[in-house]
């Protein structure tokens, strides 16, 4: 039985206009990003990707955000899961990136260069989110058993989990690119094998709308 896992990266932040890390603290969306929700929303209830049973999300504020509009077009309420939030960031949590290559230089040369085996701002490392979205993932797939769900989440969460569909191990990361705020990625489940049916994708964005941080 196939289960179908819709991953939609939150859209604009302030902290991505801002270049700004921001990990698990509270930034809203900006004027930008709202749009963007309005148009994935529209996106959805027009086909664009199969018609969500389930609607979960990152409890932080960008991500709700981002999930409302889609919501209120389908007639679903928003399941808040803090599995899928960012990955937590210690002391680059609030930080300008260029501030952070500045006061923590190896740290975020490790972060840039190789992804796996880093532990920004002393929090998180990117392994523990791997073993932490993805056993969410297997909760979800067998919670929602043969049905589509929509998991509105973030950059590094669904750059964690198109490793393990498209390469079966975290230590590839440095291969991947970021895909945009507000880009679709869609995973299949079925029989225990794990495929990307679509990754990043921003086909209904376009001109201004598509920002890519």
């Amino acid at each position: 039985m196939k289960t179908t896992v819709i991953l939609l990266r939150h859209a604009q932040s302030e902290g991505n206009l801002n270049r700004i890390y921001v990990g698990h603290s509270e930034l809203p969306l900006s004027p930008l990003g709202l749009e963007q929700a309005k148009v994935c929303a529209e996106y959805v209830a027009q086909g664009g990707i199969p018609r969500p049973d389930v609607i979960l999300s990152s409890d932080l504020m960008r991500a709700f955000q981002t999930a409302l509009p889609t919501a209120l077009a389908l007639g679903l309420p928003i399941l808040p899961d803090p599995a899928l939030r960012e990955i937590f960031s210690g002391n680059w949590e609030g930080r300008r990136f260029e501030d952070i290559a500045r006061l923590y230089p190896e740290c975020f040369r490790t972060w840039m260069e190789d992804p796996a085996n880093s532990r920004p701002g002393e929090g998180e490392s990117m392994r523990e989110l791997y073993e932490r979205i993805g056993d969410e993932f297997d909760r979800i797939v067998e919670t929602y058993r043969g049905k589509t769900v929509l998991a509105v989440t973030h950059a590094t969460p669904i750059r964690c989990l198109h490793c393990r569909a498209v390469f079966g191990t975290v230590d590839r990361m440095g291969e991947t690119d970021w895909f945009p705020n507000a880009s679709f990625t869609v995973l299949e489940s079925e029989d225990g094998v794990l495929r990307e049916a679509r990754g990043g994708f921003a086909g209904h964005l376009s001109g201004k709308m598509l920002f890519v941080e």
